[in-house]
């Protein structure tokens, strides 16, 4: 390409002497108009080398010629210079052309910043991807640009991981165009890359966290089911047997009453390393949550394979664990089920290993109950529990508690309360959520439940109404089950109560956990969908636990985002899922959602929740969940003034200010 080569080194010779004007009489003198994008591309690469150096401190490059400030009467020429000059030189965008050769004709400062290159223009120019990144990587890139080149098409942007063999990989978004000169012919490409890094890594972390319980790092319940559900399917193609251990540890709650939750963390991590430790390489072990774990054993060839693993578990839990200079004696209890029945329900199989553990439980602790059919059929305490908890909805042993939501902007600390449903059970006491709900859903009973704790909410929040001011803008959540999701019915049963209850609907906030929205996402979409026109607030609650990623988002008729404790309770220095929170408050933000931080239990949860913008606030830090009364006594407080702060020393402009911490009420 002889007319190309005396351009370029006409244009050098300009570049040399500092003469712009001159560098385009010698490149239409020696190579003619043709050599006209050569030429401007050589002279965007002069200007972004002055100014590259500029901003690296040389003070040998005599600055940029003052232009006249109403760039729009300049010429087109002196346009394409100082818009090429700021494109090049910023540090934000990562800009590169290449010939058709893909060797590097210009690249911005963004560039050899973001992809490591502490070197001048001149040392990546004329180079190709093969001379600054890996093989693999660059001959992708190659061939992005070969094809880019052959069809005229641009490549849309595409995620791809950048490999050195020097330093970090690094994942970036690139798009690539053709490269046209002024008759329209490709004379190269040109493109943009944008670091994506922490997006990537925020999704994988997040991804991560949906399977996998966040103390143990053993699989969840969400990973469990579906390791479940595949070896009932592998059984269609192999005979064999599928068998569960259902795991709880025996008085656990002392435990931790005794010693602290930290310890009792560690209790939880030791035992789930026992239990690998007797598993077979191919065996699924999951913490259900609470002391509650789940071995699953697929391809067991005999009915006495299950029974070997138990023993041997309740000989590894056994056996005493020193934690912080203590040791410490634990036993466990064990129900034990298979089948080699491929159509079994994969949450049959759990409940029958749940009833075996009852079992276990009765007969004495620290042994293994294999399932038995003929309790199944006789009604075990289980089922005697569900009727007592049908009983209970009928004697008013049910009742509601509320826990206070807290701003995290200065002014307006209270904001609303979580409608949290207990049972007053007449000899075991007050039994959690947690130990019923399950129970109840079980045995269709949720649906009353829900009703009973949406009517009682209601009613309680037109009572704080009544009974004096600063109510106005107060919201109370209330949590909703999946499966009344598939059902129209909750739109009438919600608007109903508001209407009984003279309640405005934006008053009222529907918690729904993200398993459940995720896995009814078609009828749940229909249902909430009406009810946002209905005026009510949505909360995805429990994020990060389920299948969700940061894609999810945009799909779900949510106001509000909940970021389940799990991360919360991590959050600390070095830790990742201060970045997992970041990138899903950021995109939450971008989506117009307000975010919630649940479970904040300590000054270092608060202070990280604050710098990264989460909006509100849980936890038993700010408040435990309160009675009525005890709301009410907390809304007074919260509306008395306080004292203001000493005066601050004025800030730098621009500069972000912390924002004050709310008050706990404990």
């Amino acid at each position: 390409m002889p007319r190309e080569d005396a351009a370029r080194r006409a244009v050098a010779a300009a570049v040399a002497a500092g003469d712009e004007r001159r560098c385009e009489r010698h490149a239409v003198e020696r190579a003619g108009r043709a050599a006209i994008v050569l030429l401007r591309i050589n002279l965007l690469q002069w200007w972004a080398d002055r100014r590259w150096m500029a901003v690296r401190g040389s003070r040998s490059v005599r600055p940029p010629r003052r232009s006249d400030p109403n760039l729009a009467a300049s010429s087109p020429d002196e346009i394409l210079r100082v818009c090429a000059d700021n494109l090049i030189a910023s540090l934000e965008e990562r800009v590169f052309f290449k010939d058709l050769e893909s060797r590097f004709l210009l690249v911005s400062a963004g560039w050899l910043v973001g992809e490591g290159q502490d070197q001048s223009l001149a040392g990546v120019i004329g180079k190709t991807d093969l001379d600054i990144f890996s093989r693999p990587h660059a001959l992708a890139a190659l061939e992005d640009e070969r094809r880019v080149i052959e069809t005229g098409k641009p490549m849309p942007a595409k995620l791809e991981r950048e490999t050195f063999e020097d330093h970090a990989d690094v994942w970036v978004s690139t798009t690539k165009m053709p490269l046209r000169d002024q008759r329209q012919q490709i004379v190269g490409t040109w493109g943009i890359s944008r670091d994506v890094t922490a997006q990537v890594e925020a999704e994988r972390a997040l991804a991560h966290h949906a399977l996998h319980d966040s103390v143990t790092g053993l699989a969840n319940r969400v990973a469990l089911m579906d390791r479940l559900t595949q070896a009932l399917v592998a059984l269609e193609r192999r005979a064999g047997r599928v068998g569960v251990l259902f795991i709880d540890l025996d008085e656990f709650k002392g435990i931790n009453d005794t010693l602290g939750h930290d310890a009792g963390d560690q209790v939880l991590i030791g035992v789930a390393q026992r239990i690998t430790d007797v598993a077979r390489r191919t065996d699924t072990i999951a913490r259900l949550g609470g002391d509650e774990f789940v071995l699953l054993c697929a391809q067991l060839t005999d009915d006495d394979d299950l029974r070997l693993v138990g023993d041997r578990v309740v000989r590894a839990i056994r056996e005493p664990l020193r934690i912080a200079g203590t040791d410490i004696s634990l036993t466990g209890s064990i129900g034990l089920a298979d089948t080699a029945d491929p159509q079994l329900e994969p949450g049959e199989l759990l409940r029958q290993a749940d009833v075996a553990l009852y079992e276990a439980k009765r007969a004495g602790r620290n042994r293994f109950e294999p399932f038995d059919a003929k309790l199944h059929l006789g009604g075990p305490a289980p089922a005697g529990l569900a009727a007592e908890l049908a009983l209970a909805i009928e004697r008013a042993e049910l009742f509601v508690l509320y826990q206070p939501l807290f701003s995290l902007e200065p002014g307006t600390p209270l904001r609303g309360a979580e409608a949290l449903v207990r049972w007053r059970h007449p000899v075991r006491g007050v039994i959690l959520p947690g130990d019923f709900i399950p129970l109840a859903e079980r045995h269709g009973l949720i649906e009353q439940i829900d009703s009973f704790v949406l009517d009682e909410a209601c009613g309680q929040l037109a009572a704080w109404e009544a009974a004096g001011e600063g109510w106005e803008d107060f919201v109370i959540s209330v949590n909703v089950s999946g499966r009344q999701l598939r059902e129209h019915r909750l739109l009438d049963r919600v608007s109903s109560t508001l209407e009984r209850h003279k309640i405005a609907p934006t008053r009222l906030c529907l918690e729904i956990t993200e398993t459940a929205m995720i896995g009814e996402l078609f009828n749940a979409n229909q249902v909430l969908e009406s009810l946002s026109r209905l005026g009510v607030k949505i909360a995805l609650d429990d994020f990060g636990t389920g299948y969700s990623t940061l894609a999810h988002l945009q799909q779900l008729h949510a106001d509000i985002l909940k970021i389940d404790r799990s991360f919360i309770a991590q959050l600390g220095a070095g830790s990742r899922d201060r970045q997992i929170i970041a990138a899903v408050t950021a995109m939450a933000h971008e989506l117009g959602m307000t975010v919630v931080g649940e479970g904040i239990e300590t000054d270092r949860q608060l202070d990280n929740l604050i710098t990264m913008d989460c909006d509100l606030g849980q936890g038993y830090m700010l408040a435990r969940p309160l009675s009525a009364a005890e709301v009410a006594s907390l809304q007074v407080a919260a509306r008395t003034p306080q004292a203001p702060p000493p005066k601050a020393a004025p800030s730098r402009p621009g500069r972000r200010q912390p924002r004050a911490r709310p008050r706990a009420h404990r």
